[in-house]
């Protein structure tokens, strides 16, 4: 357990010296040993045993235990996951992930900060301005800025892991797929949790629980309802921002899509009461477009803006259409 494994020393370093993940052969591999024990007497981190270095998005080690794998070394030749995959960002594309501590650096070209960063905690050390610094004033670095406190022996009933650092009660909540959306169906898929707006100062996590007020910690003008960067709820002006947090409309341009009947994987929404049988209102959220992690697309979106939602032309790949249908051909 103390560092010592057949008289040799077992613990694996940061992973920022080397690639550690699961090999074909169901090795944790790659990196090198430490001197210095990993916290709770961990062998690797969280980026290692998320990674792989094969294809594979979901490994299976012995009979049971099965790892989703968030970050492949290799292009994924599986589904990525429900969150993506930081393979493109880990592969020197910038803007096709969130950097993130031990598998890219911070930023050189595109951001200084999160787009919309509130800059909480007021230098760039604070992890509302960047997740790729090795320590933040919670000393929690990367993959911890979003997966506040894990609970891998037990479910603490908080949607993967998503919380904060404000209290007990700042989590999101969800229903989770079985194999993490890898073989996601328009009946088999995740959950979120949404939130009918408009979204005010008193609608925090710990109000709302839904994943897009999770997002706003860090992006936080693309949440509000009523600023000059934001978008506006009740009158005739345009979206200056793309809305979350708000329900899906049911009439005119969107009523071609019906989420409760004829739900789109390549649109998701999330719903007001996602653990319940009956799902509640479907909610424009930040995921609805975007993969947290990472995608093989600018700006980390699900589909290719540029070349697939041309205005007018028929494109089912297009996730736009699925919501826009008088957008479409």
């Amino acid at each position: 357990m103390h560092n010592s494994q057949n008289g040799a020393a077992a613990y694996k370093p940061d992973t920022t010296d080397a690639n550690i993940g699961w090999n074909g052969s169901g090795d944790l591999a790659g990196g090198s040993t430490s001197s210095t024990p990993a916290a709770k007497l961990l062998v690797t981190n969280c980026v290692g045993c998320h990674s792989s270095s094969t294809g594979n998005t979901i490994v299976t080690i012995g009979a049971n235990t099965r790892i989703p794998i968030v970050y492949n070394t290799v292009s994924p030749t599986d589904n990525v996951l429900a969150g993506g995959n930081f393979y493109w960002v880990g592969s020197g594309s910038d803007n096709k992930g969130h950097n993130v501590y031990g598998i890219s650096g911070q930023d050189p070209n595109h951001l200084g900060g999160a787009p919309g960063n509130t800059n909480c905690g007021g230098d760039n050390t604070a992890c509302h301005n960047t997740l790729a610094v090795s320590s933040n004033i919670y000393t929690k670095p990367g993959c911890q800025g979003c997966h506040f406190n894990t609970f891998h022996h037990t479910d603490n009933g908080q949607y993967r892991f998503l919380n904060g650092h404000q209290g007990s009660t700042h989590y999101v909540e969800g229903q989770e797929h079985a194999n993490w959306e890898q073989d996601a169906t328009a009946s088999s898929h995740n959950y979120y949790k949404g939130y009918d707006g408009p979204v005010g100062s008193g609608a925090t996590l710990a109000v709302t629980k839904s994943i897009s007020t999770f997002c706003s910690a860090c992006h936080f003008d693309f949440h509000r309802t009523s600023d000059q960067y934001s978008t506006r709820i009740g009158n005739t002006s345009a979206w200056v921002r793309h809305p979350t947090d708000i329900a899906l409309p049911t009439t005119g341009a969107f009523s071609g899509y019906d989420p409760v009947n004829n739900y789109d994987i390549n649109a998701p929404v999330a719903w007001t009461a996602p653990t319940a049988v009956s799902k509640g209102t479907p909610i424009v959220m930040c995921l609805s477009c975007h993969r947290p992690h990472g995608s093989d697309q600018d700006n980390m979106l699900r589909w290719n803006y540029s070349g697939d939602c041309l205005v007018g032309v028929a494109n089912s790949n297009c996730g736009c259409f699925t919501c826009h249908g008088d957008k479409d051909d």
